[in-house]
């Protein structure tokens, strides 16, 4: 048991370090939930690009993305585009130590986008999350 531990830390180290995530971005043990996180957003052709990684402090019940919302800028003024939730596929998982993964959303070349990314892990102590503002512009 200890050494599939050892390996899950291992394996979700890389995980974090392949995912290109900045230095102001990851965090150590945040919380009694969250030992590790990251996040980051970036574009590709076509595509709004979010990435995210959240590591427990140990087996969690749930842990994952709580929500990802995007907006998009018309003159000076945020519209609202769309949400993923967390019991949306790929958003997150059940009794596990890590997730990580990529979640893709359309995008338009030239437009701005306003993207919040939040985190989260709740355990018998409770749940706790962490959030971010992302600002990119379409590919």
């Amino acid at each position: 048991m200890k050494k599939t531990k050892q390996l899950i830390c291992i394996i979700a180290a890389f995980s974090i370090i392949a995912l290109n995530i900045s230095v102001a971005s990851a965090s150590t043990k945040a919380s009694d939930q969250i030992s590790v996180f990251g996040m980051d957003v970036s574009t590709s052709k076509g595509s709004i690009d979010i990435e995210f990684s959240v590591m427990g402090v140990d087996t969690v019940d749930k842990l994952g993305c709580q929500s990802i919302y995007i907006y998009k800028q018309v003159g000076n003024s945020w519209y609202f585009v769309e949400n993923v939730l967390e019991d949306e596929p790929g958003m997150s998982s059940t009794n596990t130590f890590t997730h990580t993964n990529l979640i893709c959303r359309p995008g338009t070349a030239g437009v701005k986008y306003k993207v919040i990314v939040t985190i989260f892990a709740e355990n018998s102590a409770g749940r706790d999350s962490r959030g971010q503002i992302f600002y990119v512009t379409g590919r």
